[in-house]
């Protein structure tokens, strides 16, 4: 499963959850100011800060646990 499709099934079973995705390739500055340096990059925030990071697709079940881990 992609990052993309991972994120989405995340969504439908958590619907507080924000999601932006951004274009690296089209919004260059925006990638450097987030220190993305390769795709995917999968970032949770709450309230602003970055909480949690990862460089590569995660399974479902790894983001659910994340997201469950800072939510706490």
């Amino acid at each position: 499963m992609r990052a993309r499709q991972v994120v989405h099934r995340a969504q439908e079973l958590l619907p507080f959850l924000n999601v932006e995705e951004i274009d690296v390739v089209e919004q260059v500055a925006r990638g450097k100011e987030l220190a993305v340096t390769s795709t995917p990059v999968i970032r949770l925030l709450v309230h602003g800060e970055e909480k949690f990071r990862a460089a590569d697709t995660p399974t479902l079940q790894q983001l659910l646990s994340a997201i469950a881990h800072v939510s706490d």
